[in-house]
């Protein structure tokens, strides 16, 4: 019989939840009124604390009713207010000023941390410089799963999910299921989730089968004869272009193939000989299209290195104020040129007086480059992306400040004059996926709204195919597509859906 009775104790000191004998309900009593005389402790009816929590060095212990603390749980060095209906789970770890709000679960071997260590004079040894402690702010309704760490300074927004095992270092906003390290969103409970959307999935499945079945007509489409050979032209009544045949080279690729119009080797040696004319823009789409059929460009880009000797004088002289996307343009042809140089002849990359200027310059409330025009942020968005996309993503460095390049994308990205149905053109819209995509890779702020915006988009595009003709540049209807709207938009399409998450749907 003694062994029931001790297997019952535990039961309950693990399982606080339970029915309770008046036998343990008595000697909770006790347990309660020595934390009450030793730390001041301040309990709600229905309370429960194991007494095989350890229970250390507490400055204020304030549990709502019908809050639990398990056997095995961790608290020290405490300052703890919960709210009602919280729970402590076997092996969490709480530590620091943590206030909780009602509805609180916290799983087995969850850490919660408000407090750090002191760490910024390196001449001192860490345990020399002391703690601070910011404290750590949990909403109402939360779970935060098995092995998750929240840490100093961090506040979670109510009816939040924490996934097990996250490392959460940023505040989450409400309704937010996260997970990762560090944790991200990965969606938001109060609306229907875009990942988990079986519709719009299928669509797009749907869709990139249509693709497959097409894209060889397509191309056929912008073939045309020119001087006794048959080239690519960006429709059928306009001049050939290098960019022709680079889009018609991309949206092969796109499916694993090349243009029917001659084999690989002879396409290379066709587009390495277009270098040669190559200036601005020519620079990406050769270079791009060279490197899809495995190939390089023949030669450096020789005006990369004559403009790096005078970097400095050559940025500064850029009309960042009227024509931001210009400039944005100037940068991104540079920075290509200089990959290309530096990853195919081992030209110096020159990075460090690139982004040194740019770190210097950037706006740090819009985390943009440029002024925008009379309210209309279309042209410093453009050149924002035009700039980062040749430097920032191009060679895998940090923005300076996403958060804020975020809020203008956004911003802009709610314009009806450019984002309505029938309203539009692919640089449009380009130019603030490509941003979020680029700026979600450091932080999941605002992704929701994010999510919402690219999924408009995505229903906008796939309204807008043109059966054996592709897209056009503009979304309106009765716009005449072209190898240019193709190429662009399928690659916009494809950006959209890897950032809402559904890119599997797609080849």
């Amino acid at each position: 019989m003694d062994d029931l009775d001790k297997y019952f104790k535990d039961e309950v000191e693990y399982c606080p939840w339970i029915d309770k004998s008046p036998e343990i309900i008595a000697q909770q009593k006790i347990w309660q009124s020595e934390l009450k005389e030793k730390y001041g402790a301040e309990f709600g009816e229905g309370v429960f604390v194991s007494r095989q929590a350890r229970i250390f060095r507490i400055e204020r212990l304030r549990l709502g009713e019908r809050s639990f603390i398990c056997a095995d749980a961790l608290l020290r060095e405490l300052d703890l207010t919960t709210g009602a209906n919280c729970s402590f789970n076997s092996d969490c770890y709480i530590q620091g000023k943590i206030v909780l709000g009602n509805d609180v679960r916290i799983a087995p071997k969850a850490c919660i941390i408000g407090m750090n260590h002191i760490f910024t004079d390196p001449d001192r040894r860490m345990t020399n410089q002391g703690l601070s402690s910011k404290g750590i702010e949990i909403g109402d309704d939360i779970w935060i799963g098995a092995g998750s760490v929240v840490l100093d300074g961090v506040k979670i927004g109510s009816h939040s999910i924490i996934g097990a095992g996250s490392i959460v270092t940023k505040e989450v906003p409400p309704y937010s299921v996260v997970g990762g390290n560090p944790a991200r969103v990965i969606r938001n409970r109060e609306s229907p989730s875009v990942l988990d959307n079986r519709s719009l999935s299928d669509r797009l499945a749907k869709f990139d089968g249509r693709l497959r079945g097409e894209w060889e007509a397509v191309l056929a489409f912008y073939e045309r004869e020119d001087k006794g050979r048959v080239i690519y032209a960006d429709s059928p009544k306009k001049q050939p272009t290098i960019r022709a045949w680079c889009d018609a080279v991309e949206i092969a690729a796109m499916f694993g193939d090349i243009p029917s119009l001659m084999p690989r080797e002879e396409l290379i040696t066709t587009l390495q000989k277009l270098q040669k004319t190559t200036v601005d823009y020519d620079v990406l789409t050769v270079g791009y299209a060279l490197e899809v059929l495995g190939s390089r460009p023949a030669m450096p880009f020789s005006q990369a290195d004559e403009i790096a000797t005078r970097l400095s004088e050559y940025l500064n002289s850029r009309d960042w104020g009227g024509d931001v996307w210009g400039s944005g343009a100037d940068i991104d042809h540079f920075g290509t040129a200089v990959y290309f140089n530096h990853r195919y002849f081992n030209h110096p990359h020159y990075l460090e007086p690139l982004f040194g200027w740019l770190s210097l310059h950037v706006n740090p409330v819009t985390g943009m480059w440029g002024r925008n025009q009379r309210g209309d942020l279309r042209l410093v968005v453009n050149g924002f992306y035009r700039l980062t996309r040749g430097t920032y993503a191009q060679f895998g460095v940090n923005l300076p400040y996403p958060e804020q390049s975020i809020d203008t994308l956004l911003c802009h990205g709610a314009s009806q004059k450019y984002f309505s149905d029938g309203i539009g053109n692919a640089c449009d819209v380009l130019d603030v996926i490509h941003p979020l995509w680029l700026c979600g890779r450091q932080t999941d702020y605002r992704k929701n709204e994010g999510i919402e915006w690219a999924v408009r988009q995505i229903n906008r595009i796939l309204r807008c195919w043109q059966p054996g003709r592709g897209f056009s540049f503009d979304l309106e209807d009765g716009c005449e597509p072209s190898l240019q709207g193709t190429e662009m938009w399928l690659s916009i399409l494809y950006l959209l859906c890897d950032y809402v998450g559904l890119r599997g749907s797609l080849s």
